[in-house]
């Protein structure tokens, strides 16, 4: 599948093949991972982007005049096209969200009465849901992906005979100039639970069901309601790996819906910040790929592996990603970034270890110096209660069940850090650096060395 682009992208807008269940999460390719955000508000940056001459009415004259040069769609609605769509997509079908922008105009005006770049670069809504006016959706459905046209628009279908005065007169007939970006398929949300129980292990019903979540689950993301759209997708893979398979084309057809499922719960478990589910649903692609997932499944899979501290194995698994796509600007900054908390890290592994040899060394003369003298003779009252407080919370971490305990470096005095070295080797515990922040120290019952 291509990527499509329009001039008035913010991002990339991706083609979606329908009758196939490959599409990778709006076919997300390695140059952007994250999910396109239209914003539908008011932005006053993009007041200084506006081409003042795309806002000047095409038409100034009557509007029975330009009917003549249109085509009549309905006896409300003439359309004439002033550049082609790609009618291989289809028309903007029902249950789908669509990407557009407009401009309107009364008949003799030259400027707008309404135009979408006050809502944002993009306008988004969802067909069939009455989101919009009757007249403009009506128009929004005659058009093809990345088509641009002018409609004359019924008052019929419009503001109706009252209109709004004063800014909209009655019986007020308009002048759109509309151009599609891309259309998402809604899908549906129940479709799995609507399914009677001895169809559910039917993979010919099972299947185009599970396409419908998907398209929802999609459509959740888009709109950031990533748990609704783990829910969708979770059903489905569930579904889809219940089901008895007829032939090996059905053995296909599953495969390559489950591939893109478990990747876009990859994609949303990152996104809620879940890193073990995501190496989860890892090995169920590593299992149906033979262990050879794509290169997005790799990077979403490092990421979840950083966010762990797995550092190693994260740059491993980028690496990979980078093999696979090696001119991805994207991976390679996460190596590098990868690099650079390894070798903090293994410097604060030196730091931590040259002053617990330090400490050693330093009692070590003490003792030899004066056996009979006590460690509180060479502290003051500050570091005797440090020393208190330190032994308690020590303490009482050793009879919970917790096993690490963070702690701040930069909390500590040199000689406080000293005292906590001591406490934690008496109780048999171990100070970490942290993998996670260069600036934590963890306090580990397990890890002793």
């Amino acid at each position: 599948m291509e990527e499509k682009y329009t001039e008035f992208d913010t991002g990339a807008q991706f083609e979606v093949d329908l009758s196939s269940a490959k599409d990778e999460f709006d076919m997300i390719n390695l140059d952007e991972f994250d999910m396109i955000n239209l914003d539908d508000s008011y932005d006053d940056d993009n007041e200084a982007d506006i081409n003042n001459e795309e806002l000047v009415s095409p038409w100034t004259h009557s509007f029975e005049e330009l009917k003549r040069l249109m085509v009549p769609l309905t006896e409300h609605i003439h359309k004439r096209i002033t550049r082609e769509g790609e009618k291989e997509l289809g028309l903007v079908p029902d249950k789908a969200w669509v990407a557009f922008r407009y401009s309107v105009y009364w008949e003799g005006e030259g400027a707008p009465f309404d135009w979408s770049l006050l809502r944002g670069t993009i306008y988004e809504f969802e067909t069939g849901q009455h989101m919009v006016i009757e007249g403009l959706e009506a128009a929004v459905r005659t058009m093809y992906p990345f088509e641009q046209a002018e409609f004359i628009i019924s008052y019929r279908l419009l503001f109706r005979d009252l209109g709004f005065p004063p800014m909209i007169k009655p019986k007020a007939d308009g002048l759109f100039k509309i151009e599609v970006g891309n259309f998402t398929l809604v899908g549906d949300g129940e479709a799995l639970d609507q399914l009677h129980s001895e169809d559910q292990n039917n993979f010919n019903i099972v299947y185009p069901k599970a396409i419908d979540m998907h398209l929802y689950g999609k459509v959740c993301v888009k709109r950031q309601k990533y748990h609704s759209a783990v829910t969708a997708f979770e059903k489905a893979t569930i579904s889809l790996n219940y089901c008895r398979l007829a032939d090996d084309r059905d053995e296909t057809k599953q495969t390559d819906l489950l591939i893109t499922l478990y990747q876009n719960l990859m994609v949303c478990y990152n996104k809620l910040n879940r890193p073990q589910r995501v190496c989860i649903m890892m090995k169920a692609l590593n299992y149906i790929t033979n262990e050879n997932p794509s290169g997005k499944s790799l990077y979403h899979h490092g990421r979840a592996l950083a966010a762990l501290g797995e550092c190693d194995r994260a740059r491993a698994e980028f690496l990979r990603a980078q093999e696979k796509h090696p001119n991805n600007k994207e991976i390679s900054e996460e190596i590098l970034k990868l690099d650079k908390r390894i070798t903090n890290y293994n410097q604060s592994v030196r730091d931590i270890w040259t002053r617990a040899l330090g400490l050693e060394k330093k009692e070590t003369s003490a003792t030899n110096a004066n056996p009979l003298s006590s460690d509180d003779e060479d502290v003051d009252e500050h570091q005797r209660r440090f020393k208190t407080d330190c032994d308690a919370m020590i303490k009482q971490f050793a009879e919970s069940s917790i096993e690490s305990l963070a702690l701040f470096r930069n909390s500590y005095t040199p000689k406080e850090f000293q005292v906590l070295l001591k406490l934690a080797k008496k109780n048999k515990m171990a100070l970490n650096a942290s993998r996670l922040n260069e600036d934590v120290i963890t306090l580990d019952k397990l890890k002793i060395y």
